[in-house]
């Protein structure tokens, strides 16, 4: 079996699994239908790029019909920037302005329509085709670093808002897209040398390259739909109006003043927030977040925001649960080993999966919740 066999197995079971992801994606039900249809949309493109394998054998006399076919990867990142957004933030809608991204799109598919319709003279035709070829070898990566940067900037700010106003879960989501984000970062690479060997004409290594390519495609085909079967918690998402402390902080002089209120007097709302936290104990709800403590003391959510990040020193996630662990232990250490499971421990405690809980637990402790109960009890 050869290089070529090799591949059209391959981007045919690519294909296959994508129109099964496709499939599923647009008909299971979804509170986040938006993120969906553009994870969807994201795939298909990917496909379709895919299918360019098999398509150009049978367009080999219309060149500019297989880059109109092919053009569809200047959709692969602004459909992949839209996903995270919808991903990070439960409340983004698409706007007018998002059409704006398509426009590389057009301006590609008006440049492959220029070169059909007006290359018939050799100065004109070397001209055009000089400036499809910059498109495809230098834009299309340069579009490509630009939104993994403008994602890479989407993805720390809500990690931020995240710590700052949320308990529920953990943030795993931030890691997952942060790993996809790095398969991109390291295939990039692999794409500017496949261009390099089709430039050279060195047909063996071209056909290795994209081979590698279309694996790493069809595994993260794989990875996307698997973490939304075992992780449905990953896609709560943040509301996009927060901001992050800092950011409001840094604002204006309102916001100077409310810190020189704060300074004076966060000495008894620290108390205050020490004494609510260990008699009401609203850690124990899975869902707490920083507006409902804060509507809880009959504060203004800034004022909490400021109070744990900056005079505590902690984020609220890194708060909240550090009350949760604490809790933990004292169940633990008042038990026996058999009266309560580790896991009805983390749910009592407001944890909503072991692997939060393990996580947030040896980062107290140094140990795991197991470990520490046999070392206790």
């Amino acid at each position: 079996m050869n290089e070529h066999n090799i591949l059209n197995i391959i981007a045919l079971i690519a294909i296959f699994v994508s129109i099964l992801l496709i499939f599923f994606l647009l008909t299971v039900k979804s509170k986040n239908r938006l993120a969906n249809i553009l994870l969807a949309g994201f795939i298909l493109v990917c496909a379709v790029d895919i299918s360019g394998i098999f398509i150009v054998h049978l367009l080999t006399d219309k060149p500019e019909l297989y880059s109109i076919i092919k053009s569809v990867i200047w959709l692969i990142f602004p459909l992949f920037y839209h996903y995270v957004l919808s991903i990070c933030y439960k409340n983004f809608k698409l706007k007018p302005n998002a059409i704006l991204h398509l426009l590389p799109f057009a301006l590609y598919n008006l440049l492959v329509i220029f070169v059909l319709l007006f290359a018939k003279s050799e100065p004109l035709s070397y001209f055009l085709h000089k400036l499809h070829w910059i498109f495809n070898a230098y834009l299309l990566k340069l579009q490509a670093v630009s939104y993994l940067i403008a994602i890479i900037y989407v993805l720390r700010r809500y990690k931020r808002i995240y710590l700052e106003n949320y308990t529920n879960g953990n943030i795993e989501i931030y890691k997952w897209l942060s790993l996809i984000v790095l398969v991109f970062l390291i295939t990039l690479p692999l794409t500017v040398v496949k261009d390099f060997l089709i430039f050279k004409n060195f047909t063996i290594p071209f056909t290795w390259t994209i081979t590698v390519l279309t694996i790493v495609a069809l595994c993260m085909f794989c990875w996307f739909i698997l973490k939304a079967l075992y992780n449905p918690e990953f896609f709560r998402g943040v509301e996009s109006n927060l901001k992050p402390t800092r950011t409001i902080q840094n604002r204006n002089s309102e916001n100077i003043a409310l810190e020189t209120e704060l300074d004076l007097k966060n000495t008894s709302l620290i108390e205050h927030l020490g004494k609510h936290m260990k008699e009401k104990e609203p850690f124990l709800e899975p869902t707490l977040t920083l507006q409902d403590l804060a509507l809880q003391m009959n504060i203004h959510t800034r004022e909490l925001s400021i109070l744990i990040n900056r005079h505590i020193g902690q984020h609220f996630f890194d708060f909240i649960n550090k009350y949760r662990i604490d809790k933990a232990i004292e169940i633990i250490e008042k038990s026996s080993t058999n009266e309560f499971t580790i896991q009805q421990i983390l749910f009592d405690v407001g944890f909503n999966s072991k692997s939060s809980f393990n996580t947030a637990f040896k980062k107290h402790t140094g140990l795991t919740p197991t470990q520490y109960r046999n070392k206790h009890t």
